[in-house]
Formats: structure tokens, sequence, C-alpha cells
């Protein structure tokens, strides 16, 4: 049940919203793939994450919603072969939000 709640927070706050802002992004479609991909791959690392630590799950939940910790560092920090990908992906989302 618990396990339930915190997917469908970090699905609504966190990935929902990071899948949002990937979207938007004019980046090289082998980028774009990575990206995806680790998105798909990284959410039950995320999930096992905040399931096995609430303290860490609830506040990087209210951070992200906050906008105060950015969705994808949460990602790279959880699942750190996505670390390659996100540095990849992060000029073009500098450039979007320009």
């Amino acid at each position: 049940m618990i396990q339930d709640l915190f997917a469908w927070l970090l699905a609504t706050f966190v990935i929902g919203p990071m899948q949002a802002e990937l979207k938007g992004v004019q980046a090289p479609a082998a980028v774009m793939q990575e990206i995806q991909a680790c998105v798909v791959s990284g959410t039950p690392a995320l999930i096992s994450k905040a399931t096995n630590d609430l303290f860490w799950g609830i506040t990087t939940t209210i951070s992200v919603a906050a906008g105060l910790t950015d969705a994808t560092s949460v990602l790279a920090n959880t699942s750190p072969q996505c670390a390659t990908a996100i540095e990849a992906v992060k000029p073009f989302l500098d450039n979007s939000q320009s």
C-alpha cells in the first residue's frame, strides 16, 4: 500500500513533470532515446528508494514539486547508470528554458 502511494506521488510530482520537460527538448534523437530509456529503467529504483527511506521520498517529492531540486538530478542520484544520459541532455534543457 505504501509502495503504491509513493509510486503515485513520484509519478505525479517527479516523473511526470520530468517527462513533460524532456518532451519539449530539441536534442538529437539518440540522446532523447537514451534519456527516455533511463527514465523508464530508473523509475523502479526511484520507487524502491522512496519506499525504503520514507523521509527521503517525502522530502524529495516536495523539493522537486516546489522547484528546489531538479528531477533529473534525483534520477541521476538514484540511477547512476543514467548520469551520462542526463549530462548529455542538460545543455539542451538549458537552451529550452532560455
